[in-house]
């Protein structure tokens, strides 16, 4: 990795930033030499596009100021020395020589360690290096992206393990083969994820949303409208996806209607795991012909294990280790109709967002190169339009998909009473919502949410309300600070 091509992870002097600066004098105060490096991933929300990236279809994601930081120095030794500025976190020591060496595992509820998910991005890079280990590493992390809330925190340390990892061993890697190695790497925690918590950490642009599409993965900006600002209140409702299998229930329900949607004579019997994207390109059908399709060949709102095995000719046994996942094996019904109508759905409302944010960047140039400007009306209309497609979203994540919450249910319609369109953002069942606000019009928001919700609803005094609501503009991806 170098600083010489925008293709590259960028690498860059430390700044004059105070969480910097800070982490710096912590690394050294815990190990009593100074760090070599500081490698930066932000968290993200997702404007829309929920639950349809490990489905094949593009997402429209940005990145938030909030971060993992991770800073390090190179030992002798082959071993990891893993601290965390929060004093609540465990410390962790451990011998690398290979990623066989590092086990992943559960608390005593099931739920991962916190360093687990530092692991697997460590795991990822010793895989990707073939075991080459030729430093060890003293690694102190911070972050201030709210954990559990839907804000890709587990996602960006994940990432940020991973980056300082190749880092520390002089590893050339562009930005595009980074984010799809740790997707792989998160898997090692058991969460069947797609790829776009990654893919923005390390494609983000400052300013600009992106547009990110699979195979192969590209990011494309997206210029939001100027009137538009975002803001993200958290819920209070906290879920770890990792810990439960609702995501990955998700996840298999859409492998299991992928499967049926694309039965013909000639491929009943092709058991490789497809996606619903790829269903629709076999069939070389539009989005709209798709939901049709659902409704014609997934017609019960449930399926037994036992028909769905039926349908596919093959047995349980078959199906359990074919296309489900240690954590839903034991599962004997699936709604595989709601989430197909979902994915479907959900991926024509992102081509619409998009296209809509591209009109009202021509409608401005084309203003401009006649010397008017757009009225308010226009800049109303798109955000309407924009806003909409946002409200519409988190009704069939909260109806077809299942993974709202009821403290997401009334921030969105608390927020709906005030003529703010918003939805759930991340995976649910919890996290935060993410709401589109005209700018002059954020101050007022927020400020209503404080009362209405936090206050209210939640008991908490106004002055710590502030806390759990921001609004917040695009910002850059991830970046490494050498200190030397």
């Amino acid at each position: 990795m170098n600083g010489h091509s925008s293709d590259l992870v960028p690498i860059a002097k430390v700044p004059h930033n105070e969480r910097i600066q800070k982490i710096i004098e912590e690394f050294h105060n815990e190990y009593g030499c100074q760090p070599t490096f500081v490698a930066r991933v932000p968290g993200r929300v997702n404007l829309i596009g929920e639950h349809i990236d490990y489905c094949g279809y593009p997402v429209l994601p940005m990145a938030l100021e909030q971060d993992i930081l991770v800073a390090g120095s190179l030992i002798e030794e082959y071993k990891l020395c893993i601290r965390n500025a929060n004093p609540k976190y465990e410390s962790l020591e451990l011998e690398i020589t290979a990623n066989e060496d590092i086990t992943i595992k559960a608390d005593k509820d099931g739920k991962p360690y916190w360093f687990n998910y530092v692991l697997c991005g460590i795991k990822g890079a010793l895989e990707h290096l073939n075991n080459e280990v030729s430093t060890g590493l003293k690694l102190y992390i911070d972050g201030n992206i709210p954990p559990a809330s839907g804000l890709s925190s587990s996602s960006a340390l994940v990432s940020a393990a991973c980056l300082a990892f190749l880092y520390a061993h002089n590893a050339t890697l562009n930005k595009t083969d980074i984010a799809s190695l740790c997707a792989r790497c998160e898997r090692y925690i058991g969460t069947q994820g797609g790829g776009m918590d990654q893919a923005i950490a390390f494609l983000a642009e400052k300013y600009c949303a992106q547009y990110i599409t699979w195979n192969p993965l590209k990011a494309t900006k997206v210029i939001l409208p100027e009137e538009a600002t975002f803001v993200v209140a958290h819920s209070l409702a906290e879920i770890n996806k990792a810990a439960t299998n609702d995501y990955n229930r998700r996840v298999i329900e859409c492998r299991l209607a992928s499967k049926i949607l694309a039965l013909t004579q000639d491929n009943i019997k092709d058991h490789s795991i497809i996606n619903l994207s790829q269903v629709q390109k076999m069939l070389d059908k539009t989005l709209e012909d798709m939901v049709a399709l659902v409704y014609q060949r997934l017609p019960k709102m449930i399926y037994t294990k036992d028909e769905v095995c039926k349908i596919l000719e093959i047995t349980e046994e078959e199906m359990d280790e074919r296309y489900l996942t240690p954590n839903t094996r034991h599962l004997t019904e699936f709604k595989l109709k709601q989430r197909a109508l979902h994915v479907y759905e959900e991926a024509n409302r992102v081509e619409k967002f998009r296209k809509t944010c591209m009109q009202s960047m021509n409608g401005k140039a084309n203003g401009s190169n006649n010397n008017q400007t757009r009225s308010s009306g226009d800049e109303n209309e798109t955000l309407n339009s924009l806003g909409n497609l946002m409200s519409n979203s988190h009704e069939s994540l909260k109806s077809l998909y299942e993974c709202s919450h009821k403290n997401l249910d009334l921030l969105v319609d608390i927020s709906s009473k005030f003529n703010v369109h918003s939805r759930l953002t991340g995976a649910g069942w919890g996290g935060c919502i993410v709401a589109l606000c005209p700018k002059d019009k954020v101050k007022e928001y927020i400020e209503m949410l404080e009362n209405e919700y936090y206050v209210k609803h939640c008991n908490i005094e106004k002055n710590k309300a502030k806390s759990y609501i921001f609004a917040t503009m695009p910002n850059y991806g991830a970046i490494v600070y050498v200190t030397k």
